[in-house]
């Protein structure tokens, strides 16, 4: 980068006194694509190759040089017709880590730092710790092959319930650069500040030992304007506050890495389902299948993860939806002959 003239510094003891000044913002925001775009556009500047030409607005690397690994330990249990029950249940213990778990249609998505994939790596946006899920078929054997009434009345009945638990996602506080970037893409500099459809896996790092937990808290009002616009009253963190002054951006130079896809855990999560049946039999050829299914048959309440941005401190850490659906309940009947 070379001075060619133009009142840029105008004013200024010297050239990088001005800079300091006119784009302070961007250094505090450590927005390295911003504060070269500014700069550019001044006019007094011949800045090389560093800017794009005005008939490419952004230059992402496709590539398929990503690497990642999966380790885990799975175990099953299986009964079959065990006085009238049959089931399944899995257990996962699993870890998952690559540099980014990207389709190949997301090629507006960057690495952080091209020369350097591994600055990329770390927890794979589908990363459960632990997974668990239970299916159970109970078919009552009193009153199997009773005659009469009985036998039409109460036999035939199955109780189906399927339960699932799992550990929380990785989760990242994120930041947004400004300019016309539409997501973290500046801090390195890795997509340029034209490229409003680009992003890269870029989250804020902790200052210090995180203690927020992962957990919803009820009735947390927010302090200082961290987490104080919530009308639910549901917040990931019972202090905002203090979690948001324990994070900060990345900054070009100092950090070689920025979370990769989260450095935080977010909300465990269960559910219930099930299905209650009862086969009907009219001749020796012909019969149905009554069936009645629910969805979230507790009609529990769970509260899904928060998007956690520094841009956004009055909504930090605010929980404003539900994974599961409320209950529902469906109707079904099948003849068969």
């Amino acid at each position: 980068m070379s001075k060619v003239g133009g009142n840029y510094c105008a004013g200024f003891a010297n050239c990088t006194a001005a800079v300091a000044s006119k784009q302070l913002a961007d250094f505090q925001s450590t927005r390295v694509s911003q504060l070269w775009a500014s700069l550019n556009a001044s006019n007094s500047w011949t800045l090389g190759k560093t800017m794009l030409s005005d008939q490419a607005t952004s230059i992402n690397t496709t590539t398929s040089l990503g690497f990642s690994n999966y380790h885990a330990m799975f175990v099953t249990f299986k009964t079959n017709d065990w006085h009238g029950i049959s089931s399944i249940s899995n257990f996962t213990w699993g870890k998952a880590l690559g540099t980014a778990e990207i389709a190949q249609y997301n090629s507006s998505n960057q690495w952080l730092d091209i020369w350097n994939p591994r600055a990329s790596y770390g927890v794979q946006v589908f990363d459960y710790k632990f997974l668990f899920s239970s299916g159970f078929t109970y078919k009552p054997t009193l009153f199997r092959g009773r005659n009469g009434w009985q036998g039409k009345l109460l036999d035939g009945w199955s109780l189906s319930p399927f339960f699932t638990a799992q550990s929380g996602l990785p989760i990242g506080i994120t930041y947004t650069e400004g300019g016309t970037c539409s997501a973290s893409c500046q801090a390195f500099g890795q997509v340029g500040n034209v490229a409003s459809s680009s992003s890269a896996f870029e989250r804020a790092l902790p200052i210090r030992a995180f203690t927020g937990g992962n957990s919803a808290h009820r009735g947390v009002l927010g302090s200082n304007g961290i987490g104080t616009v919530n009308s639910e009253g549901i917040n990931m963190f019972a202090d905002p506050a203090s979690v948001y002054a324990g994070f900060r951006r990345c900054v070009l130079g100092l950090d070689t890495t920025c979370g990769g896809v989260g450095n935080l855990r977010g909300l465990p999560r269960w559910n219930l389902d099930a299905t209650v049946a009862k086969d009907i039999k009219f001749t020796e050829r012909v019969g149905a299948t009554f069936t009645v299914q629910f969805t979230n048959v507790l009609n529990h309440f769970q509260p899904n993860d928060p998007t956690i941005s520094l841009t956004t401190p009055t909504t930090f850490g605010r929980i404003t939806s539900a994974v599961y659906a409320p209950r529902q309940m469906e109707l079904g009947l099948r003849v068969h002959f």
